[in-house]
């Protein structure tokens, strides 16, 4: 497994688990992290047995946002190298991903934990989780995503609160009000019923897993009906031919000819 500094990255089985790993800095995402991660999401997508990614922080939180040390060393060109490049090849890495990326949310996720929470496929929280979109009040914006996909997740309104208030401490059942979130459990059984999902999910073929995030996500994009359902039946058609489906295919024959021999035999 590879050795980094402030991300616990684990494969077992069909299941990979990335975890943010500064607990003492509530997971703020510090030049190094990003790093990390970016190269730890590339990896997990050439992962050949897994099918689902969970992604949380390690200790109380999932992650509070950009490290502010990190303000300093900021010049016009480093601004544009952390958003038009780190950031985006980051978001890119997790939306982009072959394998369904589930982000397991807790104790805050704020600013740009948000942004990366808001890449997942699906945003499972406790009861107890903080979030908000705190950029604003510095005088500056989400640079990771945000501010898109506020727009797109949510009626326009509510994008706007969240956007410009810069309101640190929404609840997850607010959130889940919004539809900003997948589920959200209490927290003395958040554990199980994560692990309980990711198990469903690993049930389903990787093939029809992969296909159906993309099409999804091609939705999501905007694009026309027309083009969207054309990409459906692509996939479809290609998913018909699968391993898993033809498997599927020979022995429904099969049974379906030893049914007719029975019956021609009686």
């Amino acid at each position: 497994m590879p050795d980094y500094e402030y991300v616990l990255y684990e494969v077992e089985g069909e299941v990979a688990r990335i975890t943010m790993n500064r607990p003492d800095q509530r997971n703020a995402i510090n030049r190094k992290l990003a790093e990390e991660l970016l190269d730890a999401f590339t990896r997990v997508d050439r992962e050949p047995g897994v099918k689902v990614v969970l992604f949380s922080g390690a200790g109380k939180s999932f992650c509070a946002g950009g490290d502010l040390s990190v303000l300093p060393s900021f010049d016009h060109y480093a601004v544009l190298d952390w958003i038009g490049k780190t950031g985006l090849a980051i978001i890119r890495a997790i939306t982009e991903n072959e394998k369904v990326v589930v982000a397991k949310v807790k104790g805050h996720c704020i600013a740009g934990g948000l942004e990366l929470a808001l890449a997942c496929d699906l945003i499972y929280a406790s009861e107890r989780t903080k979030f908000g979109v705190t950029e604003i009040t510095m005088g500056i914006l989400p640079g990771w995503g945000g501010t898109v996909r506020l727009a797109r997740c949510l009626p326009i309104f509510r994008g706007r609160e969240i956007l410009l208030s810069g309101k640190r401490d929404y609840t997850s059942d607010e959130f889940y009000d919004m539809g900003l979130l997948t589920r959200v459990y209490k927290e003395d059984e958040f554990d199980a019923k994560v692990d309980e999902m990711v198990a469903t999910l690993c049930a389903n073929p990787a093939d029809s897993l992969r296909m159906g995030k993309a099409v999804l996500n091609k939705s999501f994009d905007g694009m026309p009906l027309d083009e969207a359902m054309a990409i459906e039946r692509l996939a479809i058609t290609w998913l018909f031919h699968s391993e898993h489906v033809t498997t599927l295919r020979n022995a429904a024959l099969a049974a379906f000819e030893a049914m007719k021999k029975e019956q021609g035999g009686s």
